[in-house]
């Protein structure tokens, strides 16, 4: 008979939800005996967007080759962006909490050295070659081929909403706000908590002659935080199968040609009326191989 309760005399008291004493089916512990199917409701500790805000620049720059001599038939091209890299301090990023308002802060943006993968393309759409120039934007110095007043000034300052701080960076002893910059490279593709920058670029034009580019860039500042929240579930996503086609009919066939493996094992609903983080009871039952459909369920929940 399976039991709850403690078996060794001395032992802490134990205390239980309602949702546990109440079960109608008797003890039920989620240890050894996970429950099968999909939650209504997900537990999710997710990255949450408090502030964001974004600009546009422009810069004409070099290519970096000749494509009219290397790549001849070109005639169009598509960019994505590979590193944003950039230094701290002044006339470079800045990042400051405004005096007298704690919840936000200033960022100033300068010397972003930009690079991209610019895809080169023939009038058939066919991928000729792949360059990375490395492009300026918001250079400090005026004088700097790609600075324009206009489009690509020196520098701008962004304010964003941030009320949980900033992350930092080691430097020496002493710590310094950081800004991540968020992209393709193995080492700078993950977020932070606090400022994130990101960056989508678009080729406006290609001048096959002179051997430049002009691509404008979307900047973006977000502030970013983790929190646990209940989703919505709609059900698990269903993945497309492929099939082999064979006559034979063996187990391991039938296997290879049938429905694709899923996880069964649900996560927790943890919330009410479900209060399933409570299923955790010594039950004296041993374990099962597979896990639990028929879950009991509470009507009522105390919490």
């Amino acid at each position: 008979m399976a039991r709850c309760k403690c078996k060794k005399s001395g032992c802490c008291t134990k205390i239980v939800s309602d949702i546990v004493s109440n079960m109608p089916n008797g003890c039920f512990d989620v240890c050894t005996n996970p429950i099968c199917g999909s939650p209504s409701e997900l537990s999710l500790f997710a990255p949450l967007i408090y502030d964001q805000i974004g600009i546009n620049l422009c810069a004409v720059a070099a290519a970096g080759v000749d494509i009219s001599a290397n790549y001849p038939t070109v005639t169009n091209a598509a960019a994505s962006v590979v590193e944003i890299s950039y230094e701290y301090g002044a006339g470079n990023v800045v990042i400051n909490q405004i005096p007298g308002r704690p919840n936000c802060y200033s960022v100033k943006l300068s010397n972003l050295q930009v690079t991209f993968a610019l895809n080169l393309y023939d009038e058939n759409c066919r991928l000729v070659a792949t360059i990375y120039p490395t492009v300026e934007y918001l250079p400090s110095d005026t004088t700097a081929a790609t600075y324009d007043e206009d489009v690509n000034p020196s520098s701008v300052e962004l304010e964003i909403f941030a009320p949980y701080g900033v992350s930092y960076n080691m430097e020496g002893e002493s710590f310094q706000p950081a800004l991540n910059y968020t992209g393709f490279l193995s080492g700078d593709n993950g977020i932070t908590q606090g400022l994130n920058l990101y960056a989508i670029p678009k080729v406006l034009d290609i001048d096959i002659a002179s051997d430049e580019v002009t691509i404008g860039l979307s900047v973006i500042l977000q502030s970013l935080y983790y929190a646990g929240y209940r989703v919505a579930s709609a059900g698990k996503i269903v993945t497309p199968k492929g099939s082999i086609v064979s006559q034979e009919n063996s187990d391991e066939m039938k296997f290879v040609c049938g429905n694709l493996l899923n996880l069964a094992i649900k996560p927790l609903d943890l919330s009410p009326p479900h209060c399933e983080g409570s299923l955790k009871n010594d039950c004296d039952k041993g374990c099962q191989p597979v896990c639990e459909e028929n879950l009991p369920q509470c009507p009522t929940c105390s919490v």
